[in-house]
């Protein structure tokens, strides 16, 4: 049996057959991803984007971002992103979950809702 310490405590793993790990695995990097992404959001997240970006988010972003993070607490792990984890996993009985990996995720959802380039700003009118 693996474990596993994430941000919604100490997870186990059946490891009789190793094909299942993986799986298993999937939906505790998920659970913890979202729980991450959910006492970020309900929790100072004008605050974390200002530390992180040195910028404050308008309404709209604000909404905008709000919903890229729903999306991404809902979404599926990408195995590329989290390699490293799979592997530490199946290499050892023990693992603790570094949140390195996944507030680079939350960031770049953050920057990409934050800095998207705008074609039309809302201050220039076109047809006056």
């Amino acid at each position: 049996m693996k474990t596993v310490k994430t941000a919604n405590g100490i997870k186990k793993i059946e490891d009789w057959n190793m094909n299942l790990v993986p799986i298993q695995l999937r939906t505790i990097l998920q659970e913890h991803r979202a729980t991450l992404v959910d006492k970020l959001m309900s929790g100072g997240l004008n605050a974390y984007i200002d530390y992180k970006f040195a910028t404050r988010a308008t309404v709209k972003q604000h909404d905008q971002i709000k919903a890229a993070l729903s999306t991404l607490r809902d979404d599926g792990i990408d195995i590329s992103l989290y390699g490293s984890i799979f592997a530490a996993v199946e290499k050892n009985e023990f693992t603790n979950l570094d949140n390195a990996l996944f507030y680079a995720e939350i960031e770049s959802t953050i920057k990409a809702a934050l800095f998207q380039p705008r074609l039309f700003p809302e201050t220039q009118l076109f047809f006056q």
